[in-house]
């Protein structure tokens, strides 16, 4: 993706040399006026795929030239007059001016000097400001034909000084609320997959060269992957503090008189809010707001059994219950039926939820076993029955 800039030819001449072997043979002048008479023209014919633009190469002129200056025997010698390197970013830039001289059979010969810019992440930005120099000193020393009747159109569709569509692409993408914003990112993708752009190069904010398609999903991938991270580290967070209460008090609920019980507003306001939640993340981030605010511990009426509850231990079940992403009606059932596992309310609830959704022939791993879900749950049920008889006899 280097880019070049160049001058307008200058031209001097000089007679024939002290080593002139034939001097019947024509000027260096009369036979550059023959080469121009045979050249031909020369349109754009080549395309740059990365960033959609038609242009005039350097090898087009030579190819235009190559066979007039054999025919008449000129040929050209070149000379760097001067040059600078510079660095920009991550680009090395050169600028230099270059002599081109052309030699005819009598000795004599013709100048056209040029001013060649190019850069380029590598090595490589001298060889293109040489050729950029060599391009301008052929067209405009032999007058040779382009397209659109001027050479002015050709300056102009030339993407020197231009940003490309890809360019523009990646401008907008180093926007904060495109960067950071997986819809956005998405939207960009389809956009620029529409316009044919995604295997166009563009610059990363590093400096690395990329294609654009690579890098949106580059993006993409990473904001998933710490989305993700947060969310496990939230639930892990929650576990935690559902652990905690259950230490604390015996179970995860509050035991005081429901008819004296007056719940938190705030914290009753973030437990509905939880209760019609369909997203984990939005259930993780009414906890993280909770703990900021102070009102983690504080008491609610909880929406999945109507008991005066902890609001955090209430927000941690919520958030086991809501599926993970791309997580399937079975795994989530799966999910559900292993949280309340240790106690025979939720797991009669899971045996109801299982023959709504048509599930309990369905065969799952169990105790290095495969059992139908309709058995895990019975045999599960039955323990649980018999421990609370056994609790309730004092045994």
């Amino acid at each position: 993706m280097a880019t070049a800039t160049e001058a307008p030819a200058s031209t001097t001449a000089e007679g024939p040399t002290s080593h002139t072997q034939n001097q019947d043979q024509l000027s260096i002048y009369q036979l550059m006026a023959l080469v121009m008479n045979d050249v031909r023209d020369v349109g754009k014919n080549g395309f740059n795929e990365h960033q959609k633009y038609k242009f005039r190469g350097v090898d087009d002129f030579i190819g235009a030239l190559a066979q007039p200056l054999r025919k008449y025997g000129v040929f050209m010698m070149t000379e760097i007059l001067d040059f600078q390197v510079s660095v920009r970013g991550k680009m090395n830039a050169t600028h230099m001016r270059v002599a081109f001289h052309f030699y005819g059979p009598a000795g004599d010969k013709v100048t056209a000097t040029t001013l060649g810019e190019a850069s380029d992440t590598a090595d490589k930005a001298s060889n293109k400001a040489m050729s950029a120099a060599l391009k301008y000193a052929l067209m405009q020393t032999f007058m040779i034909p382009v397209d659109g009747g001027s050479l002015d159109d050709g300056d102009r569709d030339h993407p020197v000084g231009q940003s490309s569509p890809a360019d523009s692409y990646a401008q907008r993408l180093r926007k904060p609320a495109v960067w950071n914003n997986i819809t956005a990112l998405t939207a960009m993708h389809t956009e620029a997959k529409a316009e044919g752009l995604l295997d166009a190069t563009v610059y990363a904010p590093g400096g690395e060269e990329i294609m654009l398609g690579e890098l949106i999903v580059a993006r993409g991938t990473t904001l998933r992957r710490e989305v993700a991270e947060r969310e496990e580290r939230q639930k892990k967070e929650a576990a935690d503090v559902a652990a905690q209460m259950a230490a604390e008090h015996g179970t995860g609920t509050v035991h005081v008189d429901p008819e004296s019980f007056r719940p938190h507003p705030d914290g009753q306001d973030f437990a509905n809010q939880a209760a019609l939640a369909e997203r984990r993340n939005a259930v993780a981030s009414l906890q993280e707001m909770a703990d900021t605010q102070g009102i983690g511990n504080s008491g609610v009426l909880a929406p999945d059994s109507g008991h005066p509850d902890i609001l955090s231990a209430y927000l941690g079940r919520r958030l086991a219950e809501l599926p993970a992403e791309g997580e399937d009606e079975l795994d989530g059932f799966v999910r559900r039926m292993r949280n309340g596992w240790k106690e025979l309310g939720p797991t009669r609830m899971a045996l109801a939820e299982a023959e709504q959704k048509g599930l309990l022939t369905t065969v799952i791993p169990f105790d290095n076993d495969h059992l139908m879900i309709k058995d895990v749950l019975g045999v599960r049920i039955k323990a649980l029955e018999e421990q609370a008889e056994r609790t309730n006899a004092g045994v």
